[in-house]
């Protein structure tokens, strides 16, 4: 699903808020920081959309996940400079539409909290609704920057026939941020708090009888204590991050961002009071380092996760009540993105060039499974504006990538899983180790009144990505509104 309408405008022609999406990839870790994302622009600008992300996919890449979805949303952003020293921005918007075809999950947020997710072998489509609201503040205080910055999600994700999933999540993000110029330098220090929750159940109405909800541990396991009519939990989790950043203040040399992260995710049984199941742990290091001028840029950026999971194990039970009698960590996956880039721009053009690495090594300690995988790829990205007419403007971005496969492994105690589980495990494993080519593009046209500060838009974008096991995904965005 697009988040949208995150993308802000350049300080030379803030109406045109899409208009440096290649540029702004290259700061977006810095612009974390509220400080240094208040300071980054020098003139107002506000964007409403109407809009639908279309996605269809002839057979689910990711189970999990569905093989496609309709989600029409609306939204707002602005960016208000108040006066050369302060800055105040939001934004607020409400999705809604349906996931098709998701099967093995039925918790919301599966690419946050998985493996750790109710799961049944039947599944089906799923409505969903969002409402997610921001607001930031930043001004200059002597030789200091300051801002501070909130972001709130409430989403809910259900099913009307059964199995009746449903999922009810709320997701609250704190940001404060410092930046200071030291020498010829932009120096930038960024603190960030999560706080997040997760009610999640399943009902049956149907006469016909019920089929089982399985507490599922990672590549195909399960928790068969709690597994079967055990269909009500919650999830308590969130964590921080430090974000840290160097940037030329003439946007000219050497610049470098850094985040560190850690969050963890605790699953509990809501039937016996809150008996925890089991926790997630998330570690996370990201390090970008380039050099830039007003016309290209070099960099290298390297993402390193490292997720682990320990499973509470209960003791008797007492009047529906299980003590913790002990932890074992079961669960280990790790996973590594680095790539080399480029960017270039003159004129109306505008080119991003990456190449790169990944790997995946995922492993359930007893009895041994492993699913692992590596991949190189390469990226080509370019933007071109025209403006047509004093009032009108072109905007084309063009995308093509390829992702091809290094190594791949699985080993699974087959002999001993449930017919079901293996065919959902071997289906992950099918599309884990397949190829990938990517193909994309998206034109936006930009209408200004004369003499007004109000303007429309209309975008349409297409993606198309071909798998080698002979499956295609098919991606549509469009959206309509206005700026000012």
């Amino acid at each position: 699903m697009g988040t949208s309408l995150q993308t802000m405008a350049t300080e030379a022609d803030s109406a045109l808020i899409e208009h440096t999406i290649l540029a702004r990839e290259i700061t977006a870790d810095a612009e974390r920081n509220p400080a240094l994302h208040g300071a980054a622009y020098r003139s107002s600008f506000s964007q409403l959309a109407l809009g639908i992300d279309m996605q269809h996919q002839s057979e689910a890449f990711v189970q999990q996940l569905g093989s496609g979805y309709t989600l029409p949303y609306a939204g707002v952003d602005t960016y208000l400079r108040l006066s050369p020293r302060t800055a105040v921005w939001g934004s607020a918007s409400y999705t809604t539409g349906t996931q098709k075809e998701v099967r093995w999950n039925s918790t919301s947020d599966y690419e946050l909290l998985q493996p750790y997710v109710l799961a049944d072998s039947l599944g089906g489509d799923t409505h969903r609704e969002r409402y997610a609201f921001s607001g930031g503040y930043a001004t200059t205080v002597g030789s200091w920057l300051a801002g501070a910055e909130m972001l709130f999600r409430a989403e809910q994700e259900y099913r009307d026939y059964d199995p009746r999933m449903r999922g009810v999540v709320t997701d609250l993000t704190i940001r404060l941020g410092a930046g200071r110029q030291l020498n010829s330098y932009l120096l930038g220090a960024a603190f960030e708090c999560n706080i997040y929750r997760q009610t999640n159940s399943v009902t049956f109405y149907s006469e016909e009888g019920v089929i089982p909800e399985y507490q599922m541990t990672g590549l195909g396991t399960e928790y068969s204590r709690f597994s079967g009519d055990k269909r009500s939990l919650y999830y308590d989790g969130g964590g921080v991050a430090l974000l840290l950043s160097a940037t030329p203040a003439d946007h000219n040399g050497m610049y470098a961002d850094l985040m560190l992260g850690e969050h963890r995710y605790q699953r509990k049984l809501a039937e016996y009071n809150s008996m925890p199941l089991t926790t997630l742990y998330s570690e996370q290091a990201a390090l970008t380092l380039g050099w830039r001028n007003s016309q290209w840029a070099l960099f290298a950026h390297a993402d390193y996760t490292k997720r682990s999971g320990d499973e509470q194990i209960g003791g008797t039970s007492d009047a529906r009540y299980f003590p913790t009698i002990g932890t074992l960590t079961m669960y280990k996956h790790q996973l590594l993105d680095a790539y080399l880039g480029a960017f270039y721009t003159q004129g109306s053009l505008s080119m991003m060039l990456r190449g790169g690495y990944q790997s995946s090594n995922e492993k359930y300690v007893y009895p041994e499974r492993q699913l692992n995988y590596s991949r190189a790829y390469g990226e080509l990205k370019a933007q071109w504006i025209k403006a047509t007419s004093r009032q009108l403007s072109l905007t084309v971005n063009t995308r093509a990538a390829y992702e091809g496969q290094l190594t791949h492994k699985i080993y699974m105690p087959y002999a001993n899983m449930k017919s079901s589980f293996i065919e959902m495990v071997n289906h992950t494993y099918r599309y884990a180790k397949a190829n990938y080519t990517h193909f994309g593009a998206n034109v936006r046209s930009d209408y200004h009144w004369s003499n007004s500060p109000y303007g429309a838009f209309a975008k349409l974008g297409v993606d198309l990505t071909l798998c080698s096991v002979g499956e295609h995904q098919t991606t549509l965005q469009g959206a309509i509104g206005i700026t000012f």
